[in-house]
């Protein structure tokens, strides 16, 4: 008797493990439990600007971006902030003031994601997970490069 309600004790147990587990965890929020994303670009040779100047990703899914410094005499890299075109300035200014060798920012509070200040040829790959829908800017935080147009739009929907 007790080896019969061990074994429904145990059944019941397992029944709602496994309901519990097809409901998900938590997370992403529909963004694709769980799915990723791979996402390419590239700086445009020795032109201040990237080889995609726009590019669109699913809200909270993880991203992974490969970054490749395709000049051969500038430094470059990759920052995506948590805003438009005001928190950009303010970023780039905040990373100018920051110096060398990355360029960025001491806080990152307005930053999504980033890559290192980046050798020409170099590349860079990084993983984050996408904010909730909308646009943010990305930009290049070298002294000058995002005054000079070096910027783009990340869309999340």
């Amino acid at each position: 008797m007790k080896f019969q309600r061990r074994f429904w004790m145990l059944a019941v147990a397992l029944v709602a493990a496994f309901a519990l587990a097809a409901c998900g965890g938590g997370g992403g929020g529909g963004g694709g439990g769980g799915a990723s994303t791979s996402v390419e670009l590239g700086s445009a040779g020795e032109n201040l600007a990237y080889d995609k100047p726009a590019f669109t990703v699913p809200a909270g899914q993880t991203i992974t971006l490969t970054f490749k410094n395709n000049s051969t005499a500038q430094q470059h890299n990759i920052v995506i902030v948590k805003g438009g075109e005001d928190v950009a300035a303010a970023v780039d200014e905040e990373a100018a003031n920051a110096g060398p060798p990355d360029f960025l920012p001491a806080d990152k509070a307005n930053i999504i994601a980033a890559t290192k200040m980046l050798a020409p040829g170099a590349s860079e790959t990084i993983t984050f997970t996408v904010p909730a829908a909308g646009t943010y800017t990305f930009l290049c935080t070298y002294p000058a490069h995002y005054a000079g147009g070096m910027k783009g739009v990340m869309t999340v929907q």
